[in-house]
């Protein structure tokens, strides 16, 4: 057989047409004259599908010479379809007829409100349902997780899996321990959780992404499909932003010129801030020339700089032996050993060539400007708010400022007359700033709960004892009764006497 399919091949002047004429002609039967009848196959037929890919001796000998085609039209062969027995797909059988999971979620946005040394977390809240569609439905366990993932996107080692994933579980529940029988309706289990203050944001760049990943399972007591839920959880920090600018002084020796600036160190993803700049000490005036010499600003850049660090942690198996092999980093008692890996890259930037108020004649020289930058100046760079782990994963960003200036020379009387000393210098500042997400309408959660008991500040004081013992109340009460029924009485009884004396005095003060 292998040299049939060698010979077929090798035959150039043979095509696929002339080829499937033969063999029908063979394979049809003598007709009663003793010729052969020549039938035209059709377009249809496959070559494959009628003989099982095996060419008789007869079919194709070697001392006959197949006629040449002259139809150039390209044939494919079709191979039957091998059915496979008990594959089934992926979304077969993640799904189960019977029965299907989801979660809904009554806590609002998860928020970590202040840095991680003083905050006290977020808290989540929400209800995982079970929604059986049949009559009953008996499960074996309904179990869930909340568990935090770092996946390393340049891991110690590249094509292991436990050195690219690192899962941390935070908190796990047991909703059905033991087999259980559902009716058909949607079974809600409630579950929350309070992620602690020091765990970083939810974050994804070029080195690294951090998840929180809600997953849950249940398992049919008839042993059919699981069914699972995959969920995650979108965390975020928020700092609080000061009410007043920050104020930097910067000076450049062994020049004069200060710098003042005032910006914000705390500013938002997509937003638009803003920075104010003046400098001073730019000018000198040469009294005995009339002239002055200045600094003149030539170009004002900004740019804002992302700086990422983390430890690509090694796995149990990749693990080098010697401790100079990696880098360790901590997290609590456990020590790793990994790579650091860092990188820096800008986010956005703008270069000015004007814009700035300049006053070069007087004493010293002013120039005064005021800058708006964005964080989101590329759209394929998309600032990644700040994270601080105890893993040694932080991203921090910071604003550069900087300044191209050259002196020159002009007369007093002549301020247009302008000569170039030839010197320049290049001022070069950088301002730590923090992108945080915005805070919204909401805060911390210990500041929306209501006081606990002990909390509560104490109630009035109570009445004591010996008073009561001592008749007072009683005698307070049998007092005014008895007041009352005098007063009653002198009402009913005497309403003669005491009307006369009213009339005396009215009669007197007239």
């Amino acid at each position: 057989m292998p040299h049939r399919v060698v010979d077929f091949f090798r035959s150039p002047n043979d095509s696929i047409h002339s080829i499937k004429q033969t063999v029908q002609r063979h394979a049809i039967p003598a007709t009663r004259g003793g010729s052969r009848e020549r039938q035209r196959p059709s377009r249809t037929s496959s070559y494959g599908s009628s003989h099982d890919g095996v060419v008789e001796d007869d079919a194709v000998a070697p001392s006959i010479k197949l006629p040449e085609s002259k139809s150039k039209e390209h044939h494919r062969l079709s191979f039957p379809i091998l059915p496979l027995v008990g594959h089934k797909s992926q979304k077969d059988l993640a799904q189960n007829v019977s029965a299907s999971l989801d979660w809904r979620i009554e806590s609002g946005t998860a928020v970590m409100y202040g840095s991680p040394e003083e905050s006290t977390g977020a808290l989540v809240s929400g209800q995982l349902q079970l929604c059986v569609k049949d009559e009953t439905f008996e499960a074996e366990s309904l179990d869930a997780k909340l568990e935090i993932r770092v996946t390393q996107k340049k891991p110690f080692s590249t094509h292991c899996q436990d050195c690219t994933t690192q899962k941390t579980e935070l908190k796990s529940w047991s909703f059905l321990s033991e087999p259980t029988v559902l009716k058909r309706r949607t079974h809600e289990f409630p579950f929350s959780v309070l992620l602690e203050g020091h765990l970083p944001a939810t974050t994804d760049n070029h080195l690294l992404s951090i998840q929180y990943v809600f997953t849950a399972e249940a398992q049919p007591r008839d042993g059919g499909p699981s069914l699972k839920l995959h969920r995650t959880i979108d965390v975020r920090r928020s700092l609080p932003s000061p009410n007043m600018p920050h104020h930097s002084v910067r000076i450049f020796p062994p020049t004069d010129i200060t710098a003042d600036v005032h910006y914000d160190p705390v500013i938002h993803p997509n937003a638009t801030s803003r920075f104010t700049l003046r400098l001073g000490g730019i000018g000198k005036h040469n009294a005995n020339s009339r002239s002055v010499e200045y600094w003149k600003l030539k170009r004002l850049s900004w740019k804002l700089e992302e700086d990422i660090s983390t430890v690509a942690p090694a796995c149990q198996k990749h693990t080098p032996k010697a401790a100079s092999g990696g880098n360790a980093s901590e997290t609590g008692n456990e020590t790793k050993k990994g790579i650091t890996r860092s990188d820096t890259r800008v986010i956005a930037h703008a270069d000015l060539h004007s814009g700035w108020k300049a006053d070069y004649c007087s004493a010293e020289g002013t120039i005064e400007a005021e800058v708006d930058y964005q964080t989101g100046g590329f759209p394929s760079r998309t600032a990644s708010c700040d994270v601080r782990g105890h893993d040694g994963t932080q991203v921090s960003h910071r604003l550069v400022v900087e300044m191209v200036v050259s002196q020159e020379y002009a007369p007093l009387a002549h301020m247009r007359h302008v000569t170039p000393t030839g010197v320049a210098r290049i001022l070069r500042m950088n301002f730590a700033v923090v992108i945080t997400d915005r805070p919204g309408m909401g805060v911390s959660w210990d500041n929306e709960a209501p006081p606990i008991y002990q909390d509560v500040p104490p109630s009035p004081p109570p009445y004591a004892l010996d008073t009561i013992q001592d008749g007072t109340v009683e005698d307070l009460c049998l007092s005014s009764a008895s007041s009352t029924h005098s007063s009653d009485s002198s009402d009913l009884g005497e309403s003669h006497s005491t009307r006369p004396d009213l009339d005396v005095s009215v009669a007197t003060r007239t």
